[in-house]
């Protein structure tokens, strides 16, 4: 299966609504744990690349290892350059094969983010790499687990239309009440907000800091117009314990048997994950 397109992939989930599982591909163990569950169950993945969760993994070893395995994977499989924050590191990441980047302008004037996303989508464009943005705030982080943040600020569905409309952005992120890294409290995600920002734009919806909530949340999040779901902080608190508990079976002890351990539980999650999502074959 050839190296797809985000766009392609998107686009039919949000025809057909089903969730689309954006999952990080930090290292090889991540990369072939996926690629085999999405082969397995039939579903379409993105795999991501974000410099700020892994500061210790340069980009230009990592991003190449991503496309391969997309390239390899008999699944249809996007990659993703994850919260980018300049047009010089979109650059750097279309040139190592990404075909996929996330354009990170929430904090920015609404005037300037539109401006820089314009930048970003025509340079995109014009190097065959679809391109999604970020309009209101999303709270908490990706790597600090204690702090909740900035404060969020919801997308107001107007202007999402008109954002959209000014910068030709391929997708787009909206802040209704998810938050990155661990939640604090009881989760307020608003669904309507995702129904009305569905109704007023033609294209795929994202959502990060999807990860955390009541697997029952997932499905009626995904009908009400999501169809892009990153979901990272969970999955890899739990890898540990996974990891951990694997390493106890039977005798192993080495390095390399820490490898297929880490590779089974990401087979099993991404597996559970795409089925939650909606995306597997059997739907």
């Amino acid at each position: 299966m050839p190296h797809v397109s985000a766009k392609e992939i998107l686009v039919d989930g949000r025809k057909r609504r089903y969730g689309v599982a954006s999952l990080m591909g930090s290292d090889i163990e991540m990369c072939i744990g996926l690629c085999r569950a999405a082969e397995d169950t039939g579903s379409p993945l993105l795999l991501v690349y974000n410099q700020e969760v892994n500061p210790s993994i340069p980009m230009e070893y990592s991003i190449p290892m991503i496309v391969n395995a997309a390239r390899q994977s008999k699944a249809p499989v996007a990659t993703v350059l994850d919260h980018g924050h300049s047009l010089e590191q979109v650059q750097q990441a279309i040139s190592l094969g990404i075909n996929t980047v996330m354009f990170d302008g929430s904090s920015l004037p609404y005037e300037e983010n539109i401006a820089r996303t314009r930048e970003i989508v025509t340079y995109g464009h014009a190097h065959g790499a679809s391109v999604e943005a970020e309009l209101g705030s999303i709270s908490g982080s990706a790597v600090d687990y204690t702090s909740a943040g900035p404060e969020a600020h919801y997308t107001n569905p107007d202007v999402a239309a008109d954002f959209v409309q000014k910068t030709g952005v391929d997708f787009l992120a909206i802040s209704f009440g998810n938050a990155h890294g661990v939640y604090h409290g009881v989760p307020k995600i608003d669904l309507d907000i995702v129904r009305e920002v569905y109704k007023k734009v033609s294209i795929p919806l994202v959502m990060h800091g999807a990860s955390g909530l009541p697997d029952a949340m997932y499905p009626e999040i995904i009908k009400a117009g999501i169809t892009k779901v990153c979901y990272y902080t969970a999955m890899a608190r739990a890898a540990v314990t996974g990891i951990m508990q694997c390493m106890q079976t039977g005798e192993k002890s080495a390095y390399h048997d820490m490898v297929e351990c880490s590779i089974n539980f990401f087979y099993e999650e991404g597996k559970r994950l795409m089925s939650l999502f909606m995306s597997t074959a059997s739907g």
